[in-house]
């Protein structure tokens, strides 16, 4: 079943006793889980599964509930339950969470038409969703949508933060905020290969920075010859640019115009002994590997500390 039908029932009033849902958007869930309680006037309770549900046939007054369960792999499993599934639940309302739906079972082809998936939202959806819960700026909200990977509840949790450390400290801006707790850490940014921004870090002589893109590195698993070797190589092109007194650097060099650009960056940093030196680790670096005189996972640590 699509979300917009569920979306349309309760938009016009009307519930069911069972919804099935599942999908990595949690967080869109829980707005649609409200939605139910609202809309049927029953609260909500969590239980382990469907047999939990207490009946309430015997009370003087009735009360009836939206229970919410996660992954019941009884009544998933389970034929005989499943064919008393309305005798249990009653007036009640059940919920069930899965977190994966397994298409082969029978389970799936009984119910494939209540189960509604929550696909993660489009990028134009999410910001505005994002835009409902905090005031941040456009770019802001990008760069937020970009660290939680696009996912709702991530970001939820993120915006969160911001509002709790605002209250702490005073401060009504949440972008001054973001910015904040992204440069301390506290805001969660999940690695990713940082390899040319960390040899541009060592080229630009930031040993704090350097130092903080080379764990990054290390915990996508990038090799450390690879790293080791794009240092030279980069290393390298800084020197032949920065030592060329030609006008046609292109040309007596033999590097591109991007290679020259991007070397350009960095002159002026090391002095030419300094560049040579850099390479002259890499390259001691690179046959200490081959010879098995230095262990692979201190060659880049060694090189950085001998360049700062």
């Amino acid at each position: 079943m699509d979300v917009s039908v569920i979306h349309n029932e309760l938009r016009q009033g009307i519930t069911k006793n069972l919804y099935i849902f599942t999908g990595p958007e949690w967080a869109v869930q829980q707005i649609y889980i409200d939605q139910i309680s609202k809309v049927s006037g029953k609260q909500t309770r969590r239980v382990d599964k469907l047999t939990n549900i207490k009946s309430n046939k015997s009370s003087f007054v009735p009360v009836s509930y939206v229970y919410i369960c996660r992954d019941d792999k009884e009544f998933m499993s389970e034929e005989k339950l499943q064919n008393r599934f309305d005798s249990i639940v009653g007036n009640n309302i059940f919920i069930l969470l899965v977190t994966s739906v397994d298409k082969r079972t029978k389970f799936y082809k009984a119910y494939k038409d209540t189960i509604i998936e929550f696909e993660a939202l489009k990028p134009a959806i999410l910001k505005k969703y994002i835009q409902k819960e905090t005031p941040l700026l456009d770019d802001n909200v990008d760069k937020l949508m970009e660290i939680c990977e696009y996912d709702y509840g991530r970001c939820l949790l993120e915006i969160d933060k911001i509002k709790t450390y605002g209250k702490a400290r005073m401060q009504n801006d949440p972008n001054v905020l973001f910015h904040v707790l992204l440069q301390e850490g506290i805001i969660y940014q999940p690695p990713y290969d940082a390899i040319f921004d960390f040899v541009d870090a060592i080229l630009d002589r930031k040993p704090k920075l350097s130092w903080k893109l080379y764990r990054q590195c290390l915990d996508v698993g990038e090799a450390i010859m690879v790293m080791v070797s794009v240092l030279y190589n980069n290393t390298k092109a800084v020197l032949q640019v920065q030592a060329c007194e030609s006008k046609d650097v292109s040309k007596t060099t033999g590097l591109t115009g991007w290679q020259i650009n991007n070397a350009r960056k960095h002159c002026g940093v090391y002095r030419n002994g300094e560049l040579i030196h850099i390479m002259e680790l890499c390259q001691d670096c690179e046959q200490g590997i081959k010879t098995g005189k230095m262990p692979e996972a201190i060659a880049m640590e060694y090189i950085m500390v001998n360049v700062f």
